[in-house]
């Protein structure tokens, strides 16, 4: 469980990076159509297996947020590196 919700954050992170918030929908359908049979072979309980990808969705998209806060706070960062002008202040 945990692992699960480690690798969603990640990916969460990684896909932040670089693409819009419309690629979390197509995503989490994917995982829900991968979680019915992963939720079969591993033999837990519907609500069980319900409860792992609600918090697999919600790590994803933490970790989406994550990934795109990063991503300004970095565009910013180099902004401002690229932007700042020396101040001549002798004349």
């Amino acid at each position: 469980m945990i692992e699960l919700l480690i690798l969603s954050f990640l990916v969460g992170a990684v896909l932040g990076q670089r693409f819009r918030v419309f690629v979390l929908l197509p995503l989490t359908f994917v995982m829900v159509l991968a979680a019915v049979p992963v939720g079969w072979v591993a033999d837990v309980s519907f609500l069980e297996g319900l409860k792992n990808l609600v918090l697999a969705a919600v790590a994803l998209q933490g970790g989406y947020l994550f990934g795109s806060a990063a991503r300004f706070a970095l565009a910013g960062a180099r902004a401002a590196r690229v932007l700042a002008r020396p101040v001549n202040t002798v004349r």
